[in-house]
């Protein structure tokens, strides 16, 4: 259930409790990086040519530079394997070992990933964007829609840029007793092996999964299975 020791944590780094929300936040991430790589890549076409009939494009920070498509990358690398985890993982189980719950995992993710994710969704949502931006901004949001929910229907970048935020709210979930007492837990618990939580631990289990299901803006239900 872990991907990390605790034990390994650093000070520009924090322990991250991620649930297993089907794949949700890699699709956040995946459009995400397309959109960044676009920009990126336009980015640097008008500064080595620059364009006759409109301004060069001047992207807002994290944006410029690739800063926020290097975060992004990171980020997509180390959410990957805490989403439909095979049971070569080892199941969650509640205390009397007869349910499994939705996989919770640990990392251990740098915080300026994180702040550069928070960051990319303000500069995305933020009023006054250059038209021919919000114009690709918004077919990216409509593909983020259909891949997500599996609508066709057009979107306007809100609800992306919502998606964005409420993944960096995830990985920056504050810190509870709760969660410190999963953390340690699931930390300590070899992978590949089934884990049953403790009565303690179920409590803290549900006390996190009520505040991940708040956060997560997709209407995703996790529940006590």
């Amino acid at each position: 259930m872990t991907s990390a020791p605790i034990g390994d944590q650093r000070p520009e780094q924090r322990a991250v409790l991620i649930a297993d929300l089907d794949g949700q936040p890699l699709i956040v991430l995946s459009v995400l990086e397309e959109l960044l790589r676009d920009l990126a890549a336009w980015e640097e076409s008008d500064a080595v040519d620059p364009p006759q009939t409109r301004r060069a494009l001047r992207l807002p920070a994290p944006l410029a530079g690739g800063v926020a498509l290097a975060a992004v990358r990171r980020l997509a690398e180390a959410l990957q394997p805490t989403q439909c985890p095979g049971p070569e993982r080892g199941r969650l189980l509640g205390p009397d070992g007869s349910h499994a719950h939705t996989a919770l995992s640990v990392l251990l993710l740098p915080c300026a990933d994180i702040e550069i994710l928070a960051a990319t969704a303000r500069a995305l949502g933020r009023p006054g964007l250059e038209p021919d931006l919000v114009d690709v901004l918004t077919a990216y949001a409509d593909r983020f829609t259909g891949q997500l929910a599996g609508r066709h229907t057009p979107a306007d970048r809100a609800e992306f840029v919502v998606g964005i935020a409420g993944l960096a709210g995830l990985l920056d979930l504050a810190p509870t007793e709760a969660t410190q007492l999963l953390v340690a837990r699931l930390s300590a618990s070899p992978p590949g092996l089934d884990l049953a939580l403790t009565d303690a631990e179920e409590a803290a289990y549900a006390d996190t999964l009520d505040r991940i299901t708040a956060m997560w803006p997709h209407g995703w239900e996790l529940t006590l299975q």
